[in-house]
C-alpha cells in the first residue's frame, strides 16, 4: 500500500463532495479518476497529498512514500529571466548536478597536481562509481527527450521560464514531474494542454513507467491507453472497477440494464403480491358478510371467523412481500432534446490557397484549401503551434491572411467559441449570456444536464471556473440562432459527460462546424471531414 482513504467524507457549505469514499493505491496501481466536474476529484488528490483534511475517516501513507502532484493549470512559480527552461526541467538531478561538479572539480586538481594522486584517484573513482549507478550518463539525455516529447523542443530549452505561455510552463511542470524520483504520481488533467503527438509521447512513457499514478483526464483514448482501473466518482461516492475507461463504461452500461431490468421485475412481482392482498381482502370481507347473515346458531359466524383470521395473517404478509419486492428506481440523469431550426444556406465558406499567420516573414500554414457547407463538420487537426487558431481567425475575418482568400456566406449567422473563453462584455453574468440564446427555460435546462447547478448563473462570468465558463458560453452557441459555428478547442476543461451532450447536440446541429480539438474521440465521433495543417 502507498496512500489510502478509508471511510472519508466533505463537504462545503453549498454541497456534499465526498461521503464514506474509500480508496488505496498500491505499488504499481495505473488508476484513472473519473466523474463529472465539481464531483470531488482535485479535492480527493488534495486529501492524498496531506494539503486537505477530510471532515470524517482517515488517509494514511506508506513510510516514506514519495508522491508527486500535477495541479491542474499548475504553471509553476514565477521565476526571474535568467531562468531557462532547460534549467527549470533539470531540478529533479541537483543532486547529481552537484556530484558532476564535484567529479570536474577532482579531475581539475588531478591535472593541476594539487594534491597528492593517490588520494585523489581514490575519491575521483568513488564519485564517478555513484555518479554512473544514479543515472549520472543519462539524465540529460533523459531530459532532454521528455521536453522534446512534450512539445517543448530545443528552441524552447535556452528560453526564459518567465517567457514561456501558461500551455508551455505547465508542459515544463509536467516534465519535472515525470523527471523526478516518485513512488506516487497524481496526475490532474495532464493533456489540458498537450496536442495529440504529445499526447501520444505521454501514454508510451506511462505505459513503460513502474511508478504508480492515478490520472485525471478527460481524453477517453487516453485514459484507454493509461489505466488498469478506474475509480468513478459520482453523487459522493466512489466504485472502483478493473479495466480501461471502455471496459468500465461497458461494465456501468450492464449494471444499468441489469438495474432496469431488476426494477421492472420488481414492480411486476409487487403488482402480482398487491393482487393477491386485494383477493384476500375481498374473501375476508365475504366472510364477514355471510357471518352477519347467517341463521345457523354460529356456524357460518364461525368460519366466517376463521376465514377473516387467516385472509387478515395472509393479507398482511403479501403486503411485506409486496414491499420487500420492491427495488430502487435506477438513477436517471434529465434528458433534453435540442430542436433546432433549418439553416439559412448550402456553402458556407471557401478558402482558397491561403496562407495564415501574424507575420508575412513567418508564416504559420499555406497552400490551404476547403469548402464548408450545412450539414458538415470539418476538424482542424495538427501539432501546437502549427496555425490552427491563426486559421479560425483568418477565416472569421480577426486576422487577414497573409495571401490567398477565405470567403464566409454573407448571409451566414456566425457563433464563435475561442479557446480563452472570452466573455461579450466584462462583468456580464452568465444568465446575462444566456438570455441571448433565447428561450432562458432551455438554456437553464441544457446547463442543468451539463452539470452546471442552478445558481451558477447568477455569478458574474469571470468569476466562473475555466469549465463553467465554457459550458455557459457553449450553450449560448448550440442555442443561438447560428448557420455557422467556429469552435477552438471546445472540450478543453469539459469532462466526459459534458462532452456528450455537447457531440449529441452538434450532431444534430443543421447548420456547418468548423472547429479544432486536440481530442480524438471527439473528432472521430464528430468530423464528416479532416484539415491537417504542418508547422512549415
Amino acid at each position: 500500500m502507498l496512500a489510502q482513504l478509508t471511510n472519508v467524507s466533505l463537504s462545503f457549505p453549498d454541497k456534499v463532495v465526498l461521503k464514506d469514499v474509500s480508496l488505496t493505491v498500491y505499488p504499481g496501481d495505473r488508476i484513472s479518476l473519473v466523474g463529472p466536474n465539481g464531483a470531488g476529484k482535485t479535492s480527493l488528490f488534495r486529501m492524498l497529498t496531506g494539503g486537505l483534511r477530510p471532515d470524517a475517516g482517515t488517509v494514511s501513507w506508506a513510510g516514506g512514500v514519495r508522491i508527486g502532484h500535477l495541479e491542474q493549470d499548475f504553471s509553476g512559480p514565477e521565476d526571474g529571466p535568467e531562468r531557462t527552461c532547460m534549467e527549470a526541467a533539470l531540478e529533479p538531478f541537483a543532486g547529481l548536478i552537484e556530484l558532476e561538479n564535484r567529479i570536474e572539480g577532482l579531475a581539475a586538481k588531478l591535472g593541476r597536481g594539487d594534491e597528492p594522486a593517490p588520494a585523489l584517484m581514490e575519491e575521483l573513482g568513488e564519485a564517478q562509481q555513484r555518479f554512473e549507478a544514479s543515472g549520472g550518463y543519462e539524465f540529460r539525455a533523459r531530459t532532454e527527450a521528455t521536453l522534446t516529447g512534450l512539445g517543448l523542443t530545443e528552441t524552447f530549452w535556452k528560453r526564459g521560464v518567465s517567457g514561456l505561455s501558461a500551455g508551455q510552463r505547465m508542459r515544463l511542470a509536467l516534465a519535472k514531474i515525470l523527471l523526478g524520483e516518485h513512488d506516487l504520481i497524481l496526475f490532474d488533467e495532464p493533456t489540458n494542454h498537450l496536442d495529440v503527438p504529445a499526447r501520444e509521447w505521454l501514454e508510451d512513457h506511462l505505459k513503460g513507467s513502474k511508478t504508480a499514478y492515478v490520472v485525471v483526464s478527460h481524453d477517453r483514448r487516453f485514459l484507454d491507453a493509461v489505466s488498469g482501473k478506474v475509480a468513478h466518482l459520482d453523487r459522493a461516492g466512489l466504485s472502483l472497477y478493473a479495466g480501461n475507461y471502455t471496459a468500465f463504461r461497458d461494465q456501468v452500461e450492464q449494471a444499468e440494464e441489469e438495474g432496469w431490468r431488476r426494477y421492472e421485475k420488481s414492480r411486476k412481482q409487487e403488482k402480482k403480491l398487491r393482487r393477491q392482498a386485494q383477493d384476500y381482502r375481498r374473501w375476508s370481507e365475504a366472510g364477514e358478510r355471510g357471518k352477519r347473515g347467517a341463521a345457523d346458531k354460529g356456524f357460518v359466524g364461525h368460519r366466517a371467523a376463521k376465514v377473516m383470521k387467516r385472509s387478515l395473517v395472509a393479507r398482511r404478509r403479501m403486503e411485506e412481500a409486496a414491499e420487500n419486492a420492491r427495488t430502487e428506481k435506477p438513477f436517471e440523469g434529465d434528458g433534453i432534446k435540442i430542436e433546432f431550426g433549418t439553416s439559412r444556406g448550402r456553402g458556407l465558406i471557401r478558402a482558397e490557397n491561403l496562407k495564415v499567420g501574424y507575420s508575412a516573414q513567418d508564416p504559420l500554414a499555406a497552400g490551404i484549401s476547403f469548402d464548408l457547407s450545412a450539414g458538415e463538420r470539418l476538424a482542424v487537426l495538427g501539432p501546437n503551434g502549427c496555425g490552427k487558431t491563426a486559421l479560425l481567425r483568418t477565416v472569421l475575418g480577426e486576422v487577414p491572411p497573409l495571401s490567398g482568400g477565405a470567403r464566409v456566406s454573407p448571409s451566414a449567422r456566425v457563433g464563435y467559441f475561442d479557446q480563452d473563453h472570452r466573455l461579450p462584455a466584462p462583468g456580464i453574468t452568465a444568465l446575462e449570456i444566456l438570455r441571448e440564446a433565447g428561450d432562458e427555460t432551455l438554456a437553464r435546462t441544457v446547463l442543468g444536464r451539463m452539470g452546471v447547478r442552478r445558481e451558477t448563473v447568477n455569478k458574474p462570468a469571470a468569476s466562473l471556473s475555466s469549465g463553467e465558463r465554457a459550458k455557459v458560453l457553449l450553450t449560448r452557441l448550440v442555442l443561438g440562432d447560428n448557420d455557422l459555428l467556429v469552435l477552438d478547442e471546445p472540450t478543453n476543461h469539459l469532462d466526459i459527460e459534458t462532452q456528450d451532450v455537447l457531440l449529441e447536440a452538434l450532431g444534430d446541429f443543421p447548420g456547418g462546424v468548423l472547429f479544432v480539438s486536440h481530442d480524438r474521440y471527439f473528432v472521430d465521433a464528430l468530423a464528416t471531414a479532416t484539415l491537417r495543417l504542418g508547422i512549415t
